[in-house]
């Protein structure tokens, strides 16, 4: 009972936090804003309660414990994601508050967690994060000439990667590919072809559902599973 009414109340916070975020977002024609303008703009009254649900659903599903840790380290990520996600969809821009506040709680689980093996997991997560987004763009621009990932991409990957360390960041990477790719087929095929000419599907909000998809099920279980239905498939038609 204790946990259900720490969640609802970190829910109803969350919720606060990302719809006013938004908000101000709007008012300012999707520009930057300072903590200040977004302090002086902070009003209670805006809280959106599907996001409460949302928000209340993942911390369960998540948060194994209500522990002080656990509420440092995760709960701001989750944050960060859910703004992210909404914001990539409804303006195509991921704020670097998404980046900072994961990288923020990426810090503290280093340091309440620590150990060397720990620390260099997540910095190479980092970095594969960041830069294997920054070099398929580029290949990507060389190509075609048109943009293809966006620099708030590549800085919310490259921070999760710093969270989550470099197998996750891996999986992650590859779940957020193929669920566009089948996102993409289906959204195309629903389209006229007329409607196609300007269309643009953000990156974000896949690489958000594979993150929170790794915090639910750890990804050597994923990477397990994938190659015990390799070896069926193998033992099955060779």
């Amino acid at each position: 009972m204790q946990s259900i009414i720490i969640f609802f109340v970190l829910s109803i916070l969350s919720s606060l936090i990302v719809t006013n975020f938004i908000n101000l977002t709007i008012k300012k024609n999707a520009k930057d804003f300072s903590i200040r303008e977004y302090i002086q703009n902070f009003k209670v009254r805006n809280i959106d309660f599907k996001l409460v649900i949302i928000f209340f659903i993942l911390f369960k599903i998540i948060i194994n414990d209500v522990s002080l840790i656990s509420i440092i380290t995760i709960v701001p990520c989750i944050i960060s994601l859910i703004l992210a996600f909404i914001l990539d969809i409804r303006f195509m821009i991921i704020p670097d508050t998404s980046s900072v506040l994961i990288i923020i709680s990426a810090f503290f689980n280093i340091i309440i967690n620590y150990n060397k093996t720990l620390l260099i997991d997540s910095i190479v997560g980092f970095l594969i994060g960041g830069i294997t987004l920054f070099i398929i763009d580029y290949i990507f621009k060389k190509i075609t000439k048109n943009d293809g990932f966006g620099y708030g991409d590549m800085k919310i990957l490259a921070s999760i990667g710093l969270y989550v360390g470099y197998k996750s960041i891996i999986v992650i990477m590859i779940l957020s590919i193929v669920i566009s790719a089948i996102f993409s087929v289906i959204y195309l095929v629903s389209k006229k072809t007329r409607e196609l000419k300007n269309a643009y599907i953000p990156f974000g909000p896949f690489i958000v559902v594979s993150t929170f998809i790794i915090l639910v099920i750890p990804a050597t279980q994923i990477i397990n599973f994938y190659f015990y239905l390799m070896e069926m498939l193998v033992n099955r038609f060779i």
